[in-house]
């Protein structure tokens, strides 16, 4: 059976894998393995993991919530949103299937880079994609890459001929480069794209790790029916097998999407994390300053022996590495002599990805590592 209606074609799970944490080998129970291709919460989440797997166990013997009300309070209160403005799922990855199953757009226009499943998704349900390539050099410490290699910045202000039944999907801060928008030009986007009879999705996976949010949150009512935000709990938490994610929107869509994920869109361990995760509000900001202060660390570090690094605001490194066509045997090689897994930056939609990787935080656990084992490999 597919897993959507276009879908019956095998080769559409036989892809390569294009995310991080790929399960390449038996080799990743080997205690020399460092994954630095995930963007997973390298400190973990800010409460304790023993007492919300305690907390969850108690539930095991009985069904969890079946609409995930519960939950949604939680996170309503803590956003500021509206519970019937809200949908919680097993990971931002399923709503994102879910979300292009309801709004079925006459276009899906992607501003690149872009999440793959973006793409996959539309591609399930037969709409048709429209890449905006990225077209703004973006700026790097250490120098900068050659002419042609740069172009990896978004710009918001191109004159995009956006259509009626649009669905434009934008990523804030931008994977893999880090590239963030302000308030001011988000909002002059979406009217943009509003008054031509389109809707907008941001994507909001990393803005948890920000100082200063510039999240479009606020704007999620009924005065704006065709914006959306996702956002993943996965990232933020650092548990990427306890799969939770969320999308606000309009009251319409949301009740539609949570019909169409049906009953038990979550389980009791979730339900226990994202308790924690809305009642430890008080210590995210100290340890995502971990996570700021880890990534300054490996990026002066990288920078002072000769790597180009993009100076973007991330919870990850993007580096220039100029491998080209090869990249795929350097990570390889890598990975089979160190046990050092990384993710070339091939599937976000430049063609220049093969020249660059996307240091995940994985790599902020073990900085000596990475300095060594990338210096080696050069």
């Amino acid at each position: 059976m597919g897993v959507g209606p276009n879908s019956d074609d095998p080769a559409f799970l036989k892809e390569e894998w294009d995310h991080g944490g790929a399960p390449v080998s038996g080799r990743w129970k080997d205690s020399r393995v460092l994954d630095a291709s995930t963007t997973i919460n390298p400190f973990g989440p800010p409460f304790s993991l023993t007492q919300a797997l305690s907390v969850a166990s108690r539930g095991f013997e009985r069904y969890p919530d079946p609409w995930g009300i519960s939950s949604l309070e939680l996170l309503s209160d803590s956003l500021g949103v509206p519970s019937e403005n809200l949908v919680v799922g097993p990971g931002s990855t399923a709503l994102i299937y879910r979300w292009m199953e309801m709004v079925r757009p006459s276009r899906l226009v992607l501003f690149e880079p872009i999440f793959s499943e973006y793409r996959r998704a539309a591609r399930v349900y037969g709409v048709p994609c429209v890449a905006v390539p990225a077209s703004i050099a973006i700026r790097f410490e250490g120098g900068n890459p050659p002419e042609g290699s740069r172009e990896w910045g978004v710009d918001l202000s191109a004159m995009f001929p956006f259509r009626q039944g649009d669905q434009v999907v934008l990523v804030n801060p931008v994977n893999p480069t880090g590239q963030e928008f302000s308030r001011t030009a988000l909002l002059n986007f979406w009217n943009g794209v509003s008054s031509n009879g389109g809707g907008l999705l941001i994507d909001e996976s990393f803005q948890d790790f920000l100082p200063e949010q510039s999240s479009l949150l606020s704007e999620i009512g009924s005065s704006n029916p065709g914006l959306f935000i996702l956002r993943s709990l996965t990232k933020a938490t650092g548990l990427p097998g306890i799969r939770t994610g969320w999308l606000a929107g309009s009251r319409e869509v949301m009740g539609s999407i949570r019909q169409r994920v049906g009953p038990w869109p979550i389980g009791s361990l979730e339900e226990s994390i994202i308790s924690h995760w809305t009642r430890a509000s008080d210590e995210t900001p100290a340890m995502f300053r971990r996570v700021r202060e880890a990534r300054r660390e490996l990026s002066d570090r990288l920078v002072r022996l000769g790597w180009k690094v993009a100076s973007g605001e991330s919870p990850f490194l993007f580096v220039f590495t100029g491998w080209g066509a090869l990249a795929r045997e350097r990570r390889e090689r890598l990975f089979q002599e160190s046990g050092l897994y990384l993710r070339v930056a091939e599937g976000f939609g430049p063609h220049t990805g093969a020249d660059f990787i996307r240091l995940g935080f994985g790599a902020f656990r073990d900085p000596d590592r990475i300095v060594t084992d990338l210096t080696e490999s050069s």
